[in-house]
């Protein structure tokens, strides 16, 4: 399974050197998502990030800055038009039969909230587990699709319910950003995800 760190919406204090941090521990993928910042204020952001990390930066919302700073793609929220863009295409999904319907350029997409949302108050599924894990098996069995990744309450505990149900990665931003040291928060979600889902003993 793939483990992608969204950004909080609000500004981190200190956030570019939390996210150096983060990806020293072991993060390869993360979303910026600032639904209510200027284009010149995420540049900000990543002008404050070394460029080693860029290509494992993907965009929200700004398109342009995906070519601008050779980012590793563009996320596109729930029924925006599929964009045109260098690197990965991604999408937010969050009714369970847009899963079956998926457009075919994308490489992965975000399907939730799969448990209560843990940055949301009042966000819950829609649908139970056991729905979501029967699309899911009926997708595995296409040749070409997106690989689809939980969004919404996943902890360590939800870990291996979320593998055993098909999704192929995580969403973090809640079980990391609400801890008062998100890089210990992540570093402990990493070492539990690496002994639960690659111990073929405890998965």
């Amino acid at each position: 399974m793939d483990i992608v760190l969204i950004t909080q919406p609000k500004n981190v204090q200190n956030e570019a050197v939390i996210i150096c941090k983060l990806f020293d521990a072991g993060l390869e993928k993360l979303h910026i998502r600032k639904p209510i910042h200027s284009l010149l204020e995420i540049s900000c952001l990543l002008d404050s990030i070394p460029e080693d990390y860029w290509p494992n930066i993907v965009m929200h919302r700004h398109i342009e800055l995906v070519e601008d700073y050779g980012l590793a793609g563009y996320h596109h929220a729930d029924g925006e038009d599929i964009k045109v863009c260098s690197g990965t295409r991604s999408q937010s999904i969050h009714h369970l039969e847009d899963l079956s319907s998926f457009n075919s350029q994308l490489d992965y997409v975000f399907y939730g909230p799969v448990y209560r949302s843990i940055s949301k108050k009042g966000y819950e599924p829609k649908v139970p587990l056991s729905l979501v894990k029967e699309t899911l098996s009926n997708l595995s069995k296409l040749t070409v699709r997106p690989k689809v990744y939980a969004l919404g309450g996943v902890r360590r505990k939800k870990i291996i319910p979320l593998a055993q149900a098909g999704f192929d990665g995580l969403a973090l931003l809640g079980s990391i950003w609400g801890h008062s040291d998100p890089v210990v928060a992540f570093r402990k979600f990493n070492d539990f995800y690496l002994e639960s889902v690659k111990n073929p003993i405890l998965a």
